[in-house]
Formats: structure tokens, C-alpha cells, sequence
């Protein structure tokens, strides 16, 4: 039989008939449905055996996706203000001090470059079927049969998500945030000077 995906993070562990249900499951390829917290994990799993990390992206917390995507946002609208706006010669060190937010399409793709490959095995080297689960204020941790503890949170939307840098990619979103209307105000200071310099 081809369990797939969890050939390598696998969510087993467990014993006696369990272990032959979770196998079968597998086996008949079922789509891991993140409305549940074994669910959430097993699509983990199937995307870092895959070396996916925009499909590990939707296994993350939901408030890390709504930060990753505001931080992009935010970054992105900056950079074509500047762009546009900046005088050339202040353009590249404005640029660069976006930070890498500005680099890239979606919340997805910068999850992707921050979360490389060692950053999923870590997360990875802690997947295994839950055992345990306890309230942890907002969220569970759960213990897994690899003997580790990830905590979970489930959003707006249903879906269980890992727990990842969450409160730190919230900060950086609201930081970002900040900076971009600081650039609002300071297009808006050049965009005058143009207009006011003589032809």
C-alpha cells in the first residue's frame, strides 16, 4: 500500500487496529481536510514531504496568513510609491529598507522564503498523530506520537492551522503598516516639490 506524503513526517504512532485505520485512510488518498486538527496536520506532512511551502501555507495559523498577506500589501504598495515618487538617488536604500515583503506576490510566496527547508523539517520533526490535546488560551497544543507539542489555532474560516511566528509577523504587518503611510506622506512631499520646481 503507498501511504504517500507521510511516508517521511508521518502521522503513525499509533497501535493495534488504530495504526491500521490511519493507514488505510491514507491509502485510499483521502484530501487531508484542515477542519480538523489531525486533518490540518496530515496536509502539513503532505506538503513538507512534498518540499511545498506555499502548500505548507495553508496548513499555518490563520493569523500568520492575514499578517504574511497585510505585510506584502503594505510593502508592495510602498515600493511603487517610491518607485514613482522618490527622487532616483533616494529610491535604492528606501527600497531596501522594505525588507523582503516588497520582493514577492502573495503571503503564500514570502512564507515560502522564510519557511525553507530547514524551517520545515523542523516543523516537520514534530508532526505525528495527536494523542493529546489541551486549551492553551485561543489555542490547543497538541502532543503528538513523535513525543512533541505544536500548538494549533482555528480560524475565522474553521480550519486548524500550526502556529507559526504568528504574534511576531502580526507586529512586523502593523510595522509595516506604519512605514507605509510614513511613505504616503513622504510621495506626497515630493509629488509638491515636482509640481512647485521650475520648468
Amino acid at each position: 500500500m503507498e501511504i504517500g506524503a507521510l511516508s517521511k513526517y508521518s502521522l503513525c504512532g499509533l497501535r493495534g487496529t488504530s495504526l491500521i485505520c490511519w493507514v488505510a485512510i491514507i491509502g485510499c488518498r483521502y484530501d487531508p481536510d484542515p477542519r480538523s486538527i489531525r486533518g490540518a496536520m496530515d496536509g502539513a506532512a503532505r506538503a513538507i514531504e512534498a518540499n511545498d511551502g506555499k502548500r505548507l501555507f495553508r496548513y499555518i495559523d490563520q493569523r500568520a496568513q492575514h499578517a504574511l498577506g497585510g505585510i506584502v500589501a503594505a510593502r508592495t504598495a510602498a515600493r511603487k510609491l517610491i518607485e514613482r515618487d522618490y527622487p532616483p538617488s533616494d529610491r535604492g536604500t528606501a527600497i531596501a529598507a522594505l525588507g523582503d515583503g516588497a520582493n514577492f506576490p502573495s503571503g503564500a510566496a514570502l512564507f515560502a522564503s522564510r519557511c525553507n527547508e530547514h524551517c520545515m523539517q523542523r516543523i516537520g520533526s514534530k508532526l505525528g498523530a495527536p494523542l493529546e490535546e489541551q486549551p492553551a488560551g485561543d489555542e490547543v497544543a497538541v502532543r503528538t506520537s513523535r513525543g512533541a507539542t505544536l500548538n494549533v489555532f482555528s480560524g475565522s474560516h474553521g480550519w486548524y492551522g500550526i502556529v507559526w511566528r504568528s504574534q511576531a509577523l502580526s507586529d512586523e504587518r502593523d510595522r509595516a503598516s506604519r512605514e507605509l503611510r510614513q511613505v504616503e506622506q513622504n510621495a506626497a512631499i515630493y509629488r509638491k516639490r515636482r509640481a512647485l520646481a521650475p520648468p
